[in-house]
């Protein structure tokens, strides 16, 4: 779980659970799916996380404009990776899909080797306050089978947490 700090991400809450594959694909194992060591308080690049997108899209539009405008470095956001979003204009473009699908993928534009896939969280009223999200490396799982087996997961444990928030 995170919370948006400005350009960063907060971690709040952090938890390791084993899953197993509900697809039936020969040869799966469970997987352990980690933080890659990341500790409560450590601060992320919102820009270029899953944590941070579905935080960031929820922001009314001027907001959004405004924070990527404060953040841009020599015309673009800073990269971090060979597959960090850097153009403003694309970047808006994602997260206007964020929005819409109310989830978000990230491959490796924060670290290497690492996928993630993060959903809302919100309180009663339904302003996105957090974000909860599930992080892996691609020889685990795809984001494709992120979307297909985790979102569901993700989405209903999103849903239990709103009357707690």
């Amino acid at each position: 779980v995170a919370v948006l700090d400005g350009s960063e991400v907060v971690i709040i809450g952090r938890s390791g659970f084993e899953w197993r594959s509900v697809s039936g694909e020969a040869g799966r194992a469970s997987a352990r799916l980690m933080a890659y060591g990341l500790h409560l308080g450590a601060r992320l690049p919102a820009h270029a996380t899953s944590t941070g997108r579905v935080m960031l899209a929820a922001l009314p539009k001027a907001e959004l404009n405004q924070w990527v405008k404060s953040r841009l470095v020599a015309g673009s956001l800073p990269r971090l990776t060979a597959h960090t979003t850097t153009d403003a204009r694309l970047f808006k473009a994602s997260l206007e899909q964020v929005r819409s699908q109310d989830f978000c993928v990230a491959s490796q534009e924060h670290e290497l080797g690492v996928h993630a896939l993060a959903v809302p969280l919100r309180d009663g009223q339904g302003r996105t306050v957090a974000a909860l999200n599930v992080v892996t490396s691609p020889a685990r799982l795809e984001p494709l089978v992120l979307q297909q087996e985790l979102l569901p997961l993700l989405m209903d444990a999103a849903r239990e947490l709103r009357e707690l928030i």
